[in-house]
């Protein structure tokens, strides 16, 4: 049997609950909550290729655009902007 390493586990872990959550907003037709998803797990990653294959784990298979290179460029160079505009008014409100 083929287990996990135990960051590579956590990881899935954490990517079955973000794509639960991301394919409710989905069937919602919420993009905010995707957007604040992919955000958070940005700024959580100091390197786009960390994203990259994070996101990955939460988004492949459920939509082209979400899993697209432009789409994941797009969060990473955006997060702080994006982050400002979507997720602090909200923590502080």
């Amino acid at each position: 049997m083929n287990e996990l390493k135990p960051k590579s586990h956590h990881e899935q872990l954490l990517a079955n609950v973000d794509k639960e959550k991301i394919v409710e907003h989905l069937n919602n037709g919420q993009d905010q909550g995707i957007v604040i998803i992919a955000v958070t797990l940005a700024r959580q990653c100091d390197l786009f290729v960390h994203f990259q294959r994070l996101w990955k784990l939460r988004v492949s298979e459920l939509d082209e655009k979400l899993s697209s290179e432009r789409y994941m460029k797009n969060i990473y160079v955006n997060k702080m902007a994006l982050y400002r505009q979507l997720i602090k008014p909200a923590a502080q409100g």
